[in-house]
């Protein structure tokens, strides 16, 4: 996936809220969105060599959103909805081998009372999908989430009482980073997570993850890794 034309270097100097960021471009001080509201340990670090989009609007506060961060010698992808985008692509061409054999699908479907990312149908049964994107990696683990996430929990709950209706219930972890290696739930920031997770893996919902390679202008989903309980 193509990061566009209007994507710009700068150097991270400060981010005064975990939507705001201040970055310089060419000596230049501008803000920017940060579309990922999570912590992002180890990323948002003054002089770090970020890339932002130029995307003005009558509706937004700034005119720039913050896209990737330098990480040593990687690329991190710090926007969370390059995932969906990631996994939306990914089902078109039919290369998510975990999810194979699916008639067609749709995005942000409504069942009940709730809505899923995704829903697959495929001829004997519906699959309902979440998608999580991680930026959080340690010693090549990719860990979520890096701030309590009662959504997430919330959707893990959803997950269950969809397979208990007789239904497929799916979480893809989509590590917007090289450096993941496998994923697990990030028990010291969200137990509450990390509890609901096992529950949704002994309750039968199946959990997939994919690593993704990152340049300076492209995010493709990269390898399947797994998920550790």
């Amino acid at each position: 996936m193509k990061l566009g034309e209007r994507i710009v270097d700068g150097i991270f100097l400060e981010r005064p809220n975990r939507y705001l960021a201040r970055v310089e471009i060419d000596g230049e001080e501008v803000k920017a969105h940060v579309p990922d509201p999570g912590r992002l340990p180890g990323l948002m670090i003054p002089g770090r060599r970020v890339r932002i989009v130029y995307n003005p609007g009558p509706k937004r506060k700034t005119d720039y959103s913050l896209v990737l961060v330098r990480h040593g010698s990687l690329w991190v992808s710090v926007y969370p909805v390059f995932a969906n985008k990631l996994v939306e692509k990914g089902l078109n061409e039919g290369k998510l081998s975990c999810l194979s054999g699916y008639k067609n699908f749709n995005r942000e479907v409504k069942w009940g009372k709730s809505r899923f990312d995704f829903q697959l149908n495929f001829p004997d049964v519906k699959a309902f999908i979440e998608v999580k994107s991680v930026s959080l990696v340690k010693k090549n683990e990719g860990r979520f989430p890096d701030a309590p996430t009662e959504r997430g929990v919330k959707h893990l709950r959803e997950l269950i009482g969809l397979k208990k209706e007789g239904l497929r219930a799916v979480v893809i972890f989509v590590s917007q980073r090289s450096d993941a290696r496998s994923i697990t739930s990030n028990d010291e920031v969200d137990p509450l997570f990390g509890e609901w997770l096992r529950k949704a893996c002994l309750a039968r919902v199946e959990l997939y993850a994919y690593n993704c390679k990152v340049t300076k202008n492209t995010v493709s989903i990269n390898n399947q890794i797994p998920v550790n309980i």
